[in-house]
């Protein structure tokens, strides 16, 4: 949770939860649903299959710098998604920033997803800004239609 994401609890104002490793970015989260802690860690911090919708945005490059860490927050992510949930990644994809190749699909948990928004044609979709920034839409796999 940071200044660039204090809207969305506005926007998404039916239960909008936040979790960020540094305490200091609580207060752009809503009193009582701001978890200080890790995406990577999450399934420790919410009950299984929570939420309907999980955004991890801001996190490759800032905190997930390997590979490892990034499919272990794939794997918590699926495991606070509600079945068929979405899972929202937002990146710069830049070497500097995005070091490792970042597939929403690495450990078969999601299947890519083009949400039904004006201009999203696929479900990797490029901002074209100076960051390079990219957002992922996937759903939730569910554990019988994953594939070892």
């Amino acid at each position: 949770m940071r200044e660039y994401t204090w809207h969305y609890p506005r926007l998404l104002k039916p239960e909008f939860h936040s979790l960020d490793m540094d305490p200091e970015q609580a207060r752009y989260g809503v009193p009582g649903r701001h978890l200080t802690g890790s995406a990577t860690e999450m399934a420790a911090l919410y009950e299984p299959g929570y939420f309907d919708v999980v955004i991890a945005n801001g996190l490759i490059g800032y905190g997930l710098n390997e590979q490892a860490g990034y499919e272990r927050m794939l794997a918590q992510c699926h495991a606070v998604l509600k079945p068929g949930g979405l899972l929202v990644l937002g990146y710069n994809d830049t070497p500097e920033r995005a070091p490792f190749p970042v597939h929403i699909d690495a450990l078969g948990l999601f299947t890519p997803f083009v949400p039904p928004i004006a201009g999203v044609e696929q479900p990797r979709h490029p901002m074209r800004d100076k960051y390079h920034h990219v957002f992922v839409f996937a759903r939730r796999r569910e554990p019988d239609a994953i594939t070892a």
